[in-house]
């Protein structure tokens, strides 16, 4: 579009010109040379954007007076700035993380800021803002605007702003309300990179060229404004009882000139507000991870108290390879299958360090008036007694088999990751073989005892066990499973078939295959041909009931997943069911809910169920009726297996539904946990929400309510105290974000979430040392900002074994998230299965995550080859130093959709770099139809290159100025080693090598930073029988001088050392971690290798093999096929130039604490 000028004249009568474009897409177009600033104290430089701008442009910067003082406007702006005055104590907390913050990630606090917005330098990379004549502008940047024509009602919060980012409020231009969209701005951009939320509970990554394009729920924009910088940052904050969201316009003209709408909502109709000081925070910077960083901070120090990853203890769990119980066992999970997944993995040489007991550990039921079974319900709706009611009672485990083994086949036929797809993971996955746990039978398992019965009275046990009695109360909490039913049904079939009782056992077999006989019932006035006729007609008639009610529930769930779930948000289909599922379909969809799954189940008790009473317990102990021994149980796993850390997984509000309700009602009125008090509320998603997820209208927890305690402090620590008691050391909390869903009818979720995250955060610092849990189900902002102390959190959606579409996604999205998340938590990347179609490429992509590394394999599902290039011998794990984060050049690229694109994660280790580089390309997570969904079915091999300066660290400080020329005569500074091909080449740090992948495919590269000492150069690269080889090497520093063999003192020489060189010996000393194939760049042969100061022995083998090093003219040449490139002056000149090093290989022996210190020794330097 045509660029037009238009002049505004400012409160002094001075001239402003502005230039506007129409259309982003053309903003910043890079220019080829760069102009120093001489105005500036410090050498930067600033691209001439002369006539380039995009929405906007420059204001002229003698034209404008900067701010110099707290409460005062632009000049011209005729705008009051509002102060904060009316906030919390969350404000007080923002002071102090800001302080703490500091050093990390360069946020200043208040008290050592000056009074300027902008001034202050932080980082050399960062570009102060302030506000001025209604736009965020940079005013070292000749003004250029970041964002133009700012709401008129939007003003910068000076009191907040500080660390060269502005944070801007707003007043309310219709008064009190509950929720606010208005546009805020335009935004001066080229790309967009969001992480806007998908689901209630997760984030994924977008990429847009258009702000009109942007998601709903966007909680985190980083805008490209040019070609390799700068960069410009927006954070929606929480300001009170709002939170604050970005979204797309209302229509697509409206987003034509980077229009940007904020949205502030309380999440409940009664919390209003007209005026918010803290709603919206802006920065820039040539560096787009510092900018991250210190943004973030700012933005949680504001929003919640949430300190920076950077000035958080990491649990040391992180160190350990680990093993997690869900895909294995699901909610089946006993004390013997943790024994059984254990023992399977030692079989193979790894030993986790980590356990983790996923749901399924815990006391729960469902609510009284879901525990009565159909069979009761029919006998009560017919007014059923005597002998038939027994009957019915007797054989309603014929019912349950059929209709659950019809449903199980359906549910394995369901897109994981779906609504559907995710409310029945048991039947899906373990299959009908395994009958359903989740809805109780009956009221007292002391009801029947089966030790004590036979043939004579088995009919009266029955009749007691259908009986819908008073529950009792029990230490370890109420409920029985219908596996517990079924087990009991089935040696009642063996105590009638002997005729004697049977031994006294805790353990009852679980039942596969078809269901057993019932027992024979006494029937009056007629003989065992006539009892025997009756309970055959009554097992057809429940065989017969169940399938209907299995093709019945199966045909609702197909229905369901082809017309309601790929529905649009507002269409008429999505309206119909949500209005359905509230009203006629509610009782049908409470039942199946609390038969098929666990979300209406409510936590009975803070102790472990009767799975977890002795080592051998299995799924098929009574839950209610056996006391707990989860201490025993655990102590036994750490004494048996070596296991270091056991984590328990919980929900934030106790369990899914949450806990079971002390008041009356027939909602309520279930024995709750002893000591809380709880009550019954229901859900009611936000408009955003359902905007993302009109499941959430007729979620359970929207149906059947959440059990909510009075006191979650209390649930938190009664709880936590226990498992710590019990040898548990921390845990896994899960759901969190559903504290937004029941905020609704609490006050909104901002304002309950900060008291159910400052609860968990107290509970985990006083019963759990060394800060050990993993925050999950937790990407809102309203989780995030509260997570003060806590240290780790799941990066993105679940793992999903069963669905291929979702392997890439989900990669792509732990990467993406990262970026956002990994300025406050460490991400974990979440477990995946070492035996799997996508097993090598998630192996690759936790080696370069910096977080935890854990599979869910089922026993004896295992690639022990893929899992010991991850594990050492000791269960421990080369983890990297921090997030793993996209490189510069892919984070506004569409990794999984544009078809030319690999991804690129990057990550640093003690002493070497990695970029892990994967084909993502072919599937995404569809936002219109609501599932991972395979768009290309044969993507077509890439290529990209790697470059050192990938990993950001390695990178010069980026201030806008051009690279230093590099000469012929200039050393190459690094050396890249790659997995796939074994190939060592040697770099510049912006020189790059080609790495051609499929798709599916990965490869992890080692970058190592050559150091030079007069004629020598070394680099050591790491294990390469490693994924993450450089993780080996956890320090390198060398000695030079006489006699040096023997004197390293762990200090480490400088590269200054090569200016003045005179030695008679060099030494490399390296610590090395595990053990195999050492491997290290030498540009000559060393004289004597030496293990922990001992010459090497005859066993333990080293070679250097020289010439194998490329530079990229030869490597060029050789991959070209053609021997007269190869022979060409420049491929020659490489080649010799190769010649002169080699690679260094020591076989490093496997010692008992899996560190080695290995000296490599230069001498005659002749």
């Amino acid at each position: 579009m045509p660029m037009h000028a238009k002049w505004t004249s400012n409160s002094l009568g001075r001239k402003i010109r502005q230039l506007r474009l129409g259309s982003p897409k053309t903003s910043f177009q890079a220019t080829a040379f760069l102009l120093p600033a001489a105005s500036t104290s410090r050498q930067l430089y600033r691209p001439v954007w002369q006539a380039q701008l995009g929405v906007t442009g420059r204001l002229a910067k003698h034209k404008l007076l900067r701010l110099a003082s707290k409460g005062t406007a632009a000049p011209g702006s005729g705008r009051h700035i509002m102060v904060d005055a009316h906030r919390g104590p969350e404000a007080q907390q923002a002071v102090a993380a800001a302080v703490a913050a500091s050093s990390g990630s360069g946020i200043r606090s208040p008290q050592s800021q000056s009074q300027s917005l902008g001034s202050g330098a932080v980082s050399p990379s960062c570009i102060h803002l302030t506000m001025a004549q209604g736009a965020v502008v940079a005013p070292d940047l000749d003004y250029t605007v970041v964002v133009d024509m700012l709401h008129k009602n939007a003003a910068a919060n000076l009191d907040v702003s500080y660390g060269g980012g502005v944070v801007l409020g707003l007043t309310s231009p219709v008064g009190p309300t509950d929720l606010l969209d208005v546009v805020i701005g335009q935004l001066n951009f080229k790309r967009l990179f969001a992480c806007a939320r998908n689901k209630l509970w997760w984030m994924t990554p977008e990429w847009r060229t258009s702000t009109w394009a942007l998601p709903p729920e966007t909680q985190f924009l980083l805008a490209e404004m040019a070609a390799a910088g700068p960069y410009a940052l927006l954070l929606p904050l929480i300001d009170g009882d709002f939170r604050c969201s970005l979204r797309p316009p209302a229509k697509k003209s409206e987003g034509a000139n980077g229009e940007l709408v904020l949205r502030l909502e309380s999440g409940a109709p009664g919390v209003k507000g007209s005026r918010w000081s803290s709603a919206l925070y802006i920065g820039a910077s040539w560096d787009p991870y510092e900018l991250v960083d210190r943004g973030v901070a700012a933005a949680a120090a504001l929003s919640g108290g949430a300190r920076p990853r950077t000035a958080k203890v990491l649990p040391p769990s992180l160190d350990g390879f680990g093993w997690c119980t869900w895909d294995a066992f699901y909610s089946t999970v006993s004390a013997r299958g943790l024994a059984q997944g254990l023992s399977s993995l030692e079989d193979g040489g790894i030993s986790p360090q980590l356990l983790i007991i996923d749901d399924g550990w815990q006391m729960t039921d469902v609510d009284p008036p879901m525990r009565k079974t159909p069979a009761a319900e029919l006998a009560d709706k017919l007014h059923v007694e005597g002998e038939p009611r027994r009957l019915l009672e007797a054989t309603q485990d014929e019912f349950f088999y059929e209709s659950q083994e019809v449903m199980a086949e359906t549910a394995a036929q369901l897109r994981p990751g779906t609504s559907a797809g995710t409310v029945m993971p048991t039947l899906a996955n373990l299959g009908p073989q395994h009958p359903p746990y989740s809805h109780s039978h009956s009221g007292s398992a002391d009801l029947i005892d089966m030790n004590s019965m036979d043939s004579t009275n088995l009919a009266a046990g029955i009749a007691a066990a259908g009986a819908q009695q008073p529950q009792q109360e029990r230490d370890s909490g109420v409920g029985i499973s219908i596996a517990d039913a079924v087990a009991r049904a089935t040696a009642a079939s063996t105590a009638a078939a002997v005729a004697e009782p049977p031994p006294p056992s805790t353990a009852i077999a679980l039942r596969s295959g078809p269901p057993p006989s019932p027992p024979a019932v006494a029937v009056p006035g007629g003989g065992a041909a006539t009892a025997a006729q009756a309970i055959w007609l009554a097992r057809a008639s429940q065989k017969v009931a169940g399938w209907l009610m299995g093709i019945a529930t199966a045909g609702f769930l197909i229905f369901y997943q082809w017309v309601v779930e790929p529905a649009p948000p507002n269409s008429l289909a999505v309206k119909v069911f949500a209005a359905a599922a509230k009203g006629i379909l509610r009782p049908a969809m409470l039942s199946f809910y609390a038969t098929a799954s666990d979300f209406t189940r409510r936590l009975t008790s803070v102790r472990a169920n009767g799975k977890f009473s002795h080592p051998d317990a299995g799924p098929d102990v009574d839950w209610a009726g056996v006391p707990e021994a989860l201490g025993t149980v655990v102590a036994h796993i750490k004494r048996k297996f070596g296991v270091r850390y056991v984590y328990c997984w919980h929900g934030l509000p106790g369990y899914w539904a949450g806990v079971m309700p002390t008041d009356g009602g027939a909602a309520g009125g279930g024995a709750g946990v002893p000591g809380m008090t709880a009550h019954i509320r229901y859900a009611s998603p936000t408009p955003g929400v359902l905007e993302i997820e009109p499941s959430m209208a007729w979620n359970p927890a929207v149906l059947a309510g959440v059990g909510v305690v009075d006191d979650p402090n209390r649930l938190y620590d009664a709880m936590h105290r226990y498992l710590h008691d019990s040898g548990v050391d921390g845990v896994k909390v899960d759901c969190q974000a559903g504290v937004g869903l029941i905020g609704t009818a609490m006050g909104g979720g901002a304002a309950l979430s900060a008291t159910y995250q400052g609860a968990l955060e107290g509970s985990v610092a006083r019963n759990f040392r060394g800060n050990h849990v993993i925050n999950c189900m937790c990407h809102s902002t309203e989780n995030l900002y509260r997570m003060t102390a806590t240290a780790v959190a799941r990066a993105s959606d679940d793992f999903y074994p069963r669905d291929p579409a979702s392997s890439h996604p989900h990669i792509a999205a732990c990467a993406y998230n990262s970026v956002f998340l990994g300025a406050l938590l460490q991400p974990d990347w979440d477990m995946f299965h070492s035996k799997h179609p996508a097993a090598r490429l998630h192996a690759a992509a936790r080696a370069v995550s910096g977080g935890p590394v854990y599979v869910s394999d089922k026993p004896g599902e295992h690639d022990f080859a893929l899992l010991h290039t991850l594990v050492l011998p000791d269960g421990s794990v080369l983890r990297c130093n921090q997030p793993g984060r996209p490189t510069r050049d892919c984070l506004f690229a569409d990794v999984l959709r544009d078809g030319k694109t690999l991804l690129k994660v990057w990550n640093t280790n003690p002493v070497a770099g990695v970029v892990g580089v994967f084909h993502l390309q072919g599937s995404s997570w569809d936002r219109v139809r609501r599932k991972f969904h395979v768009h290309d079915k044969a993507p077509k091999g890439l290529t990209t290159k790697v470059r050192p300066y990938d990993v950001d660290k390695f990178r010069p400080i980026s201030t806008g100025a051009p690279p230093a020329p590099v000469t012929s005569d200039v050393p190459r500074e690094f050396v890249v080693f790659s997995r796939n091909t074994n190939a060592m080449h040697l770099l510049h740090g912006n020189e790059g090598i080609q790495v051609s992948l499929r798709s599916a495919e990965a490869d992890v590269l080692t970058v190592a930073r050559i150091i030079r000492v007069g004629p020598v150069a070394f680099a050591a690269v790491g294990l390469s029988n490693m994924i993450n080889s450089g993780g080996a090497v956890r320090e390198l520093h060398y000695e030079s001088g006489a006699a040096a063999v023997g004197s390293v003192t762990g200090g480490g020489g400088s590269r200054a050392a090569a200016a003045g060189f005179s030695a008679k010996e060099l030494v490399f000393t390296m610590t090395v971690r595990g053990h195999g194939d050492l491997l290290a760049y030498c540009s000559r042969e060393p004289d004597v290798v030496l293990l922990n100061g001992v010459r090497l022995q005859p066993e333990v083998s080293y070679s250097f093999t020289p010439g194998v090093v490329m530079e990229p003219a030869a490597a060029a040449a050789i991959a070209a096929g053609s021997a007269e490139a190869a022979s060409s002056p420049p491929a020659a000149a490489a080649a010799a130039a190769a010649a002169q090093g080699g690679r260094l290989h020591v076989d490093l022996p496997r010692v008992s604490d899996l560190e080695t210190t290995l000296q490599v020794v230069f001498r005659s330097f002749d």
